[in-house]
């Protein structure tokens, strides 16, 4: 008698491990206990000691499904997309909405992780409100390769390029560029390490939204990922990891849309 409850219990169980292998949320969860996406962004967004927004927005959004996500950065931006759409990486932490046009592997949270502010920035000069047409009458510098700036730049009076965020800020510094066009909290956080007051001149010159992407074989996760990021936003969650992250940078941390 005892045998024959002992083999039932077994039969059972291993009923209920098939059908829970079955149901795809559990099995793209199994499949992947610890999950590992990339990001080309550096600081203040992710920084050695992993105290950046990205570091800690990830793995705590991914708890909240009870799934550990590791972080890595990949400064090679194009080697990390390739990285994702071949699974070799779970996903990308933070990139621009339409990449799975391109990339056919990869599924794209829908809720936006932040938006990023794109904006102009001097030490004394400017107009009064920024935009596009406005920067027209300064000497203008931004980093080589930006594409934001490169297709939405008008002419101006001189347009400097720069190899780097070390050279867009020494041009700044020298007063060859009155203006200089950059990622906001990099921008703010390059001006805090060599003791520079920098102004960000407003509105942004663009807003863009930024996503998660997941391989397809961690598809079914990107609603409930979603969800939970929504829900973060709306409970304060989300917003304390942003004051945080950006403390002492001198400006409120608004990453929502």
């Amino acid at each position: 008698m005892t045998g024959k409850k002992k083999k039932t219990f077994g039969m059972r169980g291993l009923l209920a491990i098939v059908l829970l292998l079955a149901l795809p949320e559990a099995s793209s969860v199994l499949a992947a206990e610890r999950l590992t996406l990339s990001t080309s962004m550096v600081e203040p967004w992710t920084t050695e000691g992993h105290k950046g927004f990205i570091d800690v927005i990830i793995p705590a959004l991914f708890k909240r499904l009870g799934i550990e996500a590791d972080l890595v950065v990949n400064h090679a931006s194009a080697r990390g997309i390739s990285l994702a759409n071949d699974g070799i990486d779970d996903g990308l932490a933070t990139r621009i909405i339409g990449l799975e046009e391109k990339y056919p592997n990869l599924v794209r949270v829908p809720e936006p992780i932040f938006v990023n502010d794109f904006v102009a920035c001097t030490l004394d000069k400017g107009p009064s409100r920024a935009d596009w047409n406005s920067l027209a009458p300064f000497s203008v510098s931004h980093i080589i390769g930006w594409q934001i700036f490169e297709k939405n730049l008008k002419p101006v009076r001189e347009l400097l390029l720069a190899k780097d965020s070390e050279q867009l800020f020494a041009l700044l510094k020298a007063g060859k560029a009155d203006l200089i066009l950059h990622e906001r909290w990099q921008a703010l956080w390059q001006a805090s390490q060599i003791g520079l007051r920098l102004k960000t001149l407003e509105p942004p010159l663009a807003r863009v939204e930024m996503f998660i992407y997941l391989h397809q074989r961690h598809a079914s996760l990107a609603p409930r990922l979603a969800k939970e990021l929504a829900a973060m936003k709306a409970d304060g969650s989300y917003q304390a990891i942003a004051d945080q992250a950006f403390k002492g940078l001198g400006q409120p941390a608004r990453l929502e849309p």
